[in-house]
Parts: structure tokens; C-alpha cells; sequence
């Protein structure tokens, strides 16, 4: 009786150890397949120039979602390492432009208040709208 039990327990175990193995193996396909995009993105926009906001942040969002999927690998290749290397340079600039744009909206917001305090109506519009603009794009 104990025998049987134990046959059958570990007849389940098996098929569990099985299942779980083909589940592990779709999560993995599905990663890799996840990745495979990304660095084809990646590769599309690599070397480009970010000259404006909107660039610095659609850099930011591709490249911390291959950062991302790295970060979650259970063990990180030579070439891993390579990539993450390259993404986070990417990163630093990307950030250094957003820095940039975050001290223009910091002026124009100023010159919306001291415009308000003067009453100067033309200059609020003008700097509230590009103050907008730019934030906006940052808020997407």
C-alpha cells in the first residue's frame, strides 16, 4: 500500500516537475521573444541624436524596457552586460536633454509669474503655452 502511494506521488511530482518545465519554457520563449524586439528597436534607434523632448523620452521608455527584461534574467551574459552597458549611456544622455528641457519649463513657469504679477498678459500666454507644450510631453 505504501508502495502505491508512493509510486503515485511521484508519478504526480514527475508531471508537475513536467508541467511547470513547459510553463518555464513559454515564459521563457515569450521573454526572448520580448527582448528579440526591443534590440530590434534598439538597433533601429541606436546613434540617433536626441535633440528634443519628446526624442529623450521615447529613448528613455525603449531603452528601461530592455533594461528591464535584463534586470529580470535570472543570470546576465557577457553580452548582457554589453547591452546594459550601452543602454544606460543611452539612458544618461537621454536624462541630460530631459534635465535640460525640466530647466526651460522652470523659466517659462517663471516668466508665467512674473507676468501674472505685471499683468502682462501677452507674455503668459506665450510662455504658459510653451511651458505646456513641453511638459505635456513629458507627462505622457
Amino acid at each position: 500500500m505504501k508502495r502505491t502511494a508512493l509510486i503515485a506521488f511521484l508519478a504526480m511530482l514527475t508531471i508537475g516537475f513536467a508541467h511547470a518545465e513547459e510553463q518555464d519554457l513559454s515564459v521563457n520563449a515569450d521573454d526572448n521573444m520580448i527582448e528579440s524586439e526591443l534590440m530590434q528597436e534598439l538597433e533601429q534607434t541606436q546613434g540617433q541624436d536626441i535633440e528634443t523632448l519628446q526624442q529623450a523620452v521615447d529613448a528613455l521608455e525603449l531603452r528601461n524596457d530592455l533594461l528591464d527584461v535584463l534586470m529580470q534574467k535570472e543570470t546576465l551574459t557577457d553580452g548582457d552586460l554589453a547591452i546594459i552597458q550601452q543602454l544606460t549611456e543611452d539612458i544618461e544622455n537621454a536624462l541630460v536633454k530631459v534635465e535640460e528641457e525640466v530647466g526651460t519649463m522652470r523659466e517659462r513657469v517663471r516668466e508665467v509669474r512674473s507676468s501674472a504679477d505685471s499683468q502682462g498678459q501677452e507674455g503668459i500666454r506665450e510662455s504658459g503655452r510653451e511651458y505646456l507644450d513641453r511638459v505635456r510631453t513629458l507627462m505622457q
